[in-house]
């Protein structure tokens, strides 16, 4: 059922502090066609981010040993030459989200709060611009 051809499939990494959440949103982008790799913890993201080298991160914003915000703004400054975008999920008020984009250096976000089901076309969408 995926809409991604194989050599075409894109790298997710997610981060997020909540399995259950994790275990979710992995299932149904890779449904989706997606290539994903869902981690939890911060050293876990780091190893991936450089070792499996994404297409597109998403993260949650809030996480207790480091924001969304400021994994996005780490990112844009620990690597500056490689623009890898991001993608904020998060059931934070949208005001906030937006505040996160426009400071932190993310590239769009998503509410969790419209559930499951329209991610995968939403970062299809959201991502169009970004990275395909």
């Amino acid at each position: 059922m995926s809409d991604l051809s194989q050599p075409d499939r894109k790298r997710l990494l997610l981060i997020d502090d909540s399995e259950i959440v994790l275990a979710a949103q992995s299932s149904a982008l890779t449904e989706a066609g997606f290539d994903v790799r869902a981690v939890s913890s911060l050293r876990q993201f780091l190893n991936a981010l450089l070792d499996w080298n994404p297409h597109l991160v998403v993260t949650d914003l809030y996480m207790p040993d480091m924001s969304g915000a400021e994994l996005c703004s780490w990112i844009r400054r620990q690597m500056p030459m490689k623009r890898i975008p991001i993608v904020v999920c998060s059931s934070a008020p949208e005001d906030e989200l937006e505040q996160v984009v426009r400071t932190a250096g993310a590239d769009a976000y998503i509410s969790k709060l419209d559930g499951l089901a329209g991610l995968p076309t939403r970062l299809k969408e959201l991502c169009e611009d970004i990275v395909w």
